[in-house]
């Protein structure tokens, strides 16, 4: 009986873990199970790996170990070296739990990919439907702009006012954090294969979402990612330059358009003024506490010690990606994430230039992106991020050999 239903398991799991991309927003619906804060989000992610558990067993966690030969030292230094972040923080409790969330269940899932998706249409299920989520975002985002219906204070204004739609968020930038990254590879994806239109339908519902939000930095993110991707290929490299050239002339020649982009730019704008204001406060904390950091959810509280002007909410990252990771996991942190990145775009390369410049490609997105705000630190981003560098990295980008193949219990 139980070798039946792992039989089973094994058949039904690879088509049923799209489902989890369908979940990730469910990460806004909150709950307690006993004195632990949890979400849906995390339930459908426990679930998925009991199952796989249950169903593969030590095989399959190791199938998965043995697929990441040039990634899992630099993944495990990672897992270490923010775990001991969530100890140091100001409050550890609140650091285990982000921790748990944000590092430790997206790293399990990367680990089960390759033994959920050794087949060449299982992968393309998964693909279609990651490149699917912004146009369904896309689509409760316009309904949300166009009614006001479901957007929460204080965006829920006129669109004389300046509405931002928030699809199922609690807040509009978190919607263009979503579909940016998601973007940026189906953008290039497409490039390389043009006849999957999803993944140009995906990059247009990616672009227009991040609009509706009004989400300067994550259209800026996503243009540049594409602008870069535009020059791997010789056919579109040409365009890109005159695309490149043709902006900056439009943009000099008319102040109407130069002077409001310099001001955004130059962070001259309310927004940018209050980054300004809060990376400096933020540096003041750093100098102090240059080795560890805040540690894992201690930023808010040891920030408050120095956080100067008051008219400014006191945020829970300082929206700036090196400062993120500095302020949640120290210089330790900084460095061992630093050293998981390259490895990324050094396994990438290992496989083939358009794999390194696909890596390239979502890296800008995330860099640029980053600059002005929190790209990585939130529940469906952390998943997001590993599925993604999962499906740039040879191990899924080459069929499974019969070697590769997990053996059946």
């Amino acid at each position: 009986m139980i070798r039946r239903l792992q039989s089973l398991l094994r058949t039904w799991l690879p088509s049923l873990l799209p489902l989890l991309l369908v979940a990730l927003p469910f990460y806004v619906i909150r709950f307690h199970i006993g004195p632990i804060p949890t979400t849906l989000l995390e339930s459908v992610i426990l679930l998925f790996l009991f199952l796989f558990s249950f169903a593969y067993g030590s095989v399959g966690w190791k199938a998965g170990w043995n697929k990441q030969k040039t990634l899992r030292w630099s993944i495990i230094v990672w897992l270490l070296v923010s775990l001991a972040a969530a100890g140091w923080s100001l409050h550890p409790w609140t650091g285990f739990g982000l921790w748990r969330a944000y590092v430790l269940e997206p790293i399990l899932i990367f680990f089960i990919l390759p033994t959920l998706l050794q087949k060449k249409k299982d992968r393309a299920r998964m693909q279609i439907v990651l490149a699917l989520l912004p146009v369904f975002l896309l689509l409760w985002a316009i309904v949300q702009f166009v009614t006001g219906m479901g957007i929460p204070s204080p965006w829920n204004v006129s669109l004389a006012e300046g509405r931002r739609a928030t699809g199922p968020f609690p807040f509009p930038n978190a919607l263009a954090l979503f579909v940016v990254p998601i973007g940026a590879w189906a953008g290039f994806t497409f490039f390389c294969k043009p006849k999957r239109w999803w993944f140009a339908l995906s990059w247009i519902a990616a672009f227009f979402a991040a609009f509706l939000t009004r989400s300067d930095g994550g259209m800026l993110a996503l243009l540049a990612a594409t602008w870069v991707a535009m020059l791997f290929f010789k056919r579109r490299r040409i365009v890109a330059l005159m695309l490149a050239g043709a902006t900056v002339g439009v943009v000099f020649a008319f102040p109407s358009i130069c002077d409001p982009l310099l001001h955004e730019l130059l962070f001259q704008g309310w927004s940018g003024k209050v980054r300004l204001i809060m990376w400096g406060e933020t540096w003041n904390m750093l100098r102090d506490h240059v080795f560890f950091g805040a540690g894992f959810g201690g930023y808010p509280a040891l920030f408050a010690i120095y956080h100067k002007a008051t008219f400014i909410e006191i945020f829970q990252y300082p929206h700036n990606i090196l400062f993120n990771f500095w302020s949640e996991t120290g210089l330790p942190g900084v460095l061992s994430f630093g050293w998981l990145w390259i490895t990324w775009f050094r396994t990438a390369w290992k496989h083939s230039r358009s794999s390194f410049f696909l890596v390239l490609v979502v890296s800008i997105a995330y860099f640029v992106h980053g600059l002005v705000d929190v790209p990585f630190f939130k529940n469906d981003l952390a998943v997001i991020f590993w599925i993604l560098l999962y499906f740039t990295t040879s191990s899924s980008l080459t069929e499974a050999s019969t070697s590769d193949r997990i053996p059946q219990q």
